[in-house]
């Protein structure tokens, strides 16, 4: 989301923009969508469009990365431009002129964000999911070969790799020169930027996907056992849990003092960050799965359900404000 306009990939492989109004009532407006209706998509689009100055960034199934213009939809470039790359699951991230994006051939791309031209590539050992971060000159990326690799932002040269016991598909958060990440072993791990374990939390009943979110040096990450934890930054003790009745796998969202997550269970959840408190809970209608990461707009949160339907639901109370279908 930047200012008024929201921008959204669809499981028919779209990516809509949408206009935020508010007269006659507040709602959402179709500006454009790539590639246009009638035309078929691009297999699926599951990561988040990356936005900066006037570019959209996405990557697709169908194993190409896009670049449109924010505007209007036209395509800027596409990477290849001839044939494909392995189907790409995660989201791109664009830093210093760079876009990094993973692909399920195993490697991660590096691509110049303004032409298109690779840079260069870094092969894993399987399949990459999951989504890059960037810190201090250093891309990290996980893999499903159970490794999260910290290499070189501007090379690709491997620095270091740490092994867990099970794949990776989350996006690693850096706090306080420390990262933290969940794998599907079950376990939730915190990292010296050296690549050396500080702590792990090994009391989850199933795998963490999603990326974590910090709030006063406590770590929130949602997990596939049905619940969200919160762990001291510091020592990774436990500090709270909050249970749902189904698994969490999209990734939460921190407004002021409120975490805001989606379940399996169909229910969107507003909890005390702090205390893991609930201060509200709505379920959507029709009942469906929220899967894809919740984005906060002013006094609104944006929910993207797997019934390819967006909802703006109130961040005081969780009503509904309005919804909208992006299928066509």
């Amino acid at each position: 989301m930047v200012e008024d306009t929201l921008y959204a990939g669809t499981m028919e492989g779209k990516l809509v923009s949408y206009t935020l109004v508010t007269e006659p009532r507040r709602a959402a407006v179709e500006w454009w969508r790539f590639p246009p209706r009638g035309e078929p998509g691009l297999f699926a689009i599951y990561g988040t469009p990356f936005v900066e100055e006037g570019v959209v960034y996405i990557g697709a199934y169908n194993g190409k990365v896009y670049a449109l213009d924010a505007e209007h939809g036209h395509r800027i470039w596409a990477y290849p431009e001839e044939g494909y790359i392995g189907s790409i699951v995660g989201s791109p991230l664009v830093d210093g002129g760079t876009l990094y994006i993973g692909s399920s051939d195993g490697k991660l791309y590096a691509l110049d964000a303004e032409t298109g031209y690779k840079q260069w590539e870094f092969q894993t050992g399987d399949d990459i999911w999951a989504s890059p971060a960037v810190y201090d000159g250093v891309v990290y990326i996980g893999s499903f070969d159970h490794n999260l690799y910290a290499l070189d932002a501007e090379s690709g040269e491997e620095i270091w790799q740490f092994t867990t016991q099970g794949a990776i598909a989350s996006t690693p958060l850096i706090h306080n020169e420390t990262l933290y990440i969940g794998s599907f072993d079950s376990k939730f791990y915190a990292l010296n930027l050296d690549g050396t374990e500080k702590w792990r939390f090994e009391e989850a009943g199933n795998w963490f996907w999603t990326k974590a979110v910090v709030y006063d040096d406590i770590i929130i990450a949602g997990c596939l056992d049905h619940k969200i934890y919160a762990l001291d930054a510091e020592s990774g003790e436990q500090v709270w849990n909050y249970e749902t009745g189904g698994p969490i796998r999209g990734d939460p969202a921190l407004v002021g003092e409120l975490v805001i997550f989606g379940s399996d269970d169909g229910k969107v959840y507003a909890l005390a960050a702090a205390t893991g408190g609930e201060r509200w809970s709505r379920t959507l209608e029709p009942p469906t799965q929220v899967r894809a990461p919740l984005f906060p707009g002013e006094g609104v949160v944006y929910v993207h359900a797997f019934n390819q339907t967006i909802y703006a639901l109130e961040m005081e109370y969780g009503n509904t404000i309005w919804s909208v279908t992006t299928s066509e």
